[in-house]
């Protein structure tokens, strides 16, 4: 009696280790098929990183290249504003310094020759 008992339990077991192989089966398409894995090997699988490590690679470098460009039109925006601006501030100092000499001409007593342009000689 013992050793049916016994039987029975080794068979649930038996039993129950069979549903878990069920259940950690292969996926199930949403036909009901089985996905067949593909035969595969180290060699064909570090082929197939590589080629996706290149892919990133070069959609990365096509976004550098962008950067890149719009690094360059940008300097080049920059290098006009900033020789226009060396301009302006050239011709601001040459008008400020104009002002200073026609300020200084006319306070003075005796203006000398340079101030002529300035001062009107009576």
């Amino acid at each position: 009696m013992k050793i049916l008992i016994l039987a029975i339990l080794c068979l649930n077991m038996a039993d129950i280790r069979a549903q878990d192989q069920v259940l950690t089966a292969e996926p199930i398409n949403v036909d009901g098929y089985l996905t067949e894995k593909t035969a595969t090997d180290a060699e064909l699988e570090t082929l197939q990183a590589e080629i996706q490590k290149q892919k990133k690679e070069t959609v990365l470098n096509k976004e550098k290249a962008k950067s890149y460009q719009q690094l360059s039109q940008s300097v080049e925006k920059l290098s006009e504003t900033t020789e226009e601006y060396l301009e302006e501030k050239k011709a601001a100092k040459e008008e400020i310094a104009n002002y200073n000499a026609k300020v200084k001409c006319l306070s003075a007593d005796e203006p000398g020759p340079e101030c002529d342009k300035f001062v009107r000689r009576r």
